[in-house]
């Protein structure tokens, strides 16, 4: 399993806690009154830092895909070739999103479904060839 290590730099930490009071100052604009009814969440009984930083790792989430781990490509970072074959191991294909030398700036499903496509395709032709050896 993949480990982000969230808020675990004092940096992070002390951004997720200014950016919650950040939000609650906004949200307390005189503009927004006629708008906004209530803190909901966390809650207005949550003040202190440490009740903040709290809430941020109950709740917090990432939109990110994990990907580009394994990246494709001919450079000595490049895990896979362009047949989706680990380098160095015979038998073996990555073929998944982590194959990508760097993430879309859209949804990864669509290009998943491509390398997925792709690498069933690698895999039978291979299948083939084998078979009429």
């Amino acid at each position: 399993a993949i480990n982000p290590r969230y808020l675990s730099e004092e940096t992070d930490r002390r951004a997720v806690v200014g950016g919650l009071r950040l939000a609650r100052r906004l949200f307390a604009a005189p503009a927004l009154a006629h708008y906004v009814t209530g803190e909901r969440l966390p809650g207005t009984e949550v003040q202190s830092d440490d009740e903040l930083l709290h809430y941020a790792r109950q709740t917090g989430s990432t939109v990110f895909h994990a990907s580009c781990t394994c990246r494709m490509g001919h450079d000595a970072m490049a895990v896979v070739d362009d047949e989706l074959r680990v380098h160095g191991l015979d038998g073996l294909r990555v073929i998944d999103a982590s194959v990508m030398p760097s993430v879309t700036s859209t949804n990864t499903n669509a290009p998943t479904i491509m390398i997925a496509e792709k690498g069933a395709a690698a895999i039978l032709g291979s299948a083939r060839q084998q078979m009429a050896a």
